[in-house]
């Protein structure tokens, strides 16, 4: 059997399994270079620490020219898979697949047209910008250890539309990741099944692709138990954030622009946030239950008011993926 027909029989399986192949190159590739610490102590010289947009790479990179081939590696992991997306759609379903991925790049599709685009982004601005982080930023103050967390937040001013407009549409791991989550494996899985289903496959799949990128805690740097809790809340707050990005990109229409920027602004929350200044296992543990609270609540209000649909208007299997339906297998 032809390697484009074992794609097509399992194209979500084969993007998977590419983009963690790739994924675990290339920081194995980030580590044992050296540039990983080159590019810690960089951040670290410029205040750039925590910064994960395009903008803050570019500043780097002018600043402290040495620390290039780490930013460039730590740009290319989040961007393994889009590149496993775009290899399986090419190969597995030639221009087809192709075209399908460029079509996600849109605020919303015709069918949903821009009065219902417009109020569709409108609720997720007001849940992903103020609802979350707010609620993230209140529980973080209230439960964090004395001295391990402070106030991050963006001051209300004019410099708050760049620094939005930043985490909309300029985040590394947004940009570089959601033509394949959103993109390529929501809409075939969910042309095979319930919308609902779909996205929690793709949310425990993206959960454990973060695992190679996490050597922090793999390498035991929280202890056994505080790694095995913080990986298994790592899954679980994406496989809920999966839900909600999931009915987004459905009431969109398909747009691989929204999911971009719901991913960015979960990323960099600009308006009200914190960070963490005391890297124990306890204020790391209650940070990430810290934000998985909100999205939990989010999701579940999300799946009583629109059910396992998740906002999708047409039925499942009526061939509205990125792959031409019938699909032999979509697993």
């Amino acid at each position: 059997m032809r390697l484009g027909e074992r794609m097509r029989r399992r194209p979500v399986a084969w993007f998977f399994a590419l983009a963690m192949v790739m994924e675990v190159a290339v920081v194995a590739v980030f580590l044992g270079s050296g540039a990983a610490g080159v590019l810690e102590a960089a951040m670290e010289a410029t205040g750039l620490t925590g910064k994960t947009d395009f903008v803050s790479a570019y500043r780097l990179a002018v600043e402290t020219p040495q620390a290039i081939p780490g930013i460039a590696l730590s740009i290319l992991q989040p961007f393994t898979p889009d590149i496993a997306a775009l290899v399986v759609a090419a190969v597995a379903f030639g221009t087809v697949g192709v075209k399908r991925l460029a079509r996600g790049f849109r605020f919303w599709s015709a069918d949903v047209g821009w009065r219902r685009g417009l109020w569709v982004w409108g609720l997720m601005l007001l849940i992903f910008f103020v609802a979350m982080p707010l609620a993230v930023a209140g529980l973080d103050a209230l439960f964090m250890p004395e001295g391990t967390w402070e106030w991050s937040g963006h001051p209300i001013s004019w410099s708050l539309l760049p620094a939005l407009f930043v985490a909309l549409f300029l985040n590394v791991g947004a940009v570089s990741e959601e033509s394949g989550w959103r993109g390529f494996a929501q809409p075939i899985l969910q042309d095979r099944t319930t919308p609902l289903a779909a996205s929690l496959i793709v949310g425990l799949l993206w959960g454990l692709w973060h695992f190679p990128a996490r050597p922090d805690i793999l390498l035991g740097g929280y202890g056994m138990r505080g790694g095995a809790l913080l990986l298994g809340i790592l899954v679980v707050r994406f496989v809920f954030l999966s839900v909600v990005m999931a009915y987004f990109y459905n009431r969109a229409g398909g747009s691989t622009l929204i999911a971009i920027a719901m991913h960015g602004l979960h990323n960099d929350p600009v308006l009200f946030s914190g960070r963490i200044v005391g890297d124990t296992t306890e204020s790391y543990i209650i940070s990430e239950l810290a934000l998985l609270a909100p999205i939990t609540v989010t999701a579940c209000i999300i799946l009583i008011l629109a059910g396992r649909k998740l906002g999708l208007s047409k039925p499942s299997g009526s061939g509205t993926g990125t792959v031409p339906s019938p699909v032999p297998s979509a697993s």
